[in-house]
């Protein structure tokens, strides 16, 4: 009888060893999947915040563009506006150039008349006036 409770016990040994291992299986790769559940679950709470992340920088970067196109709009108004201060001062300089021009030549005709209507006429100092302007001497501001 010693070798059939031998065999009998080798046999539920061999039996206990199996379902143990088997067990072992089941809930090593049951654990595998729980764990693999749970890093899914990670990686999505992750990217979740990563979203909201983007979509807030988004949000600020598209407000920061309007206050900056604001901004550019303002400065090109403000520029324009020096521009065409810029151009009404330098057409009413050119108009008081060209007056101030206007008036130092018919002041020198007027010398150039009086020069020559005298009794004697004096046609050297008219020419003498008129030889200092094309030496390219100007007339006194």
């Amino acid at each position: 009888m010693s070798a059939v409770v031998t065999s009998i016990v080798a046999a539920v040994s061999a039996f206990a060893a199996m379902a143990t291992f088997l067990l072992y299986l089941h809930f090593g790769r049951r654990s595998d999947l729980a764990v693999a559940r749970e890093e899914a679950l990670a990686l999505a709470e992750t990217r979740r915040q990563v979203i909201a992340d983007l979509q807030e920088r988004l949000r600020a970067l598209e407000e920061e563009q309007r206050r900056s196109q604001t901004d550019c709009a303002l400065r090109i108004r403000e520029l324009q506006a020096a521009l065409d201060e810029t151009r009404a001062e330098a057409r009413d300089e050119a108009y008081r150039t060209q007056h101030f021009y206007a008036a130092a030549l018919a002041e020198l005709l007027n010398d150039l008349r009086t020069d020559l209507e005298r009794t004697p006429p004096a046609v050297e100092s008219a020419l003498a006036q008129i030889r200092r302007l094309l030496a390219g001497e100007r007339p006194a501001a």
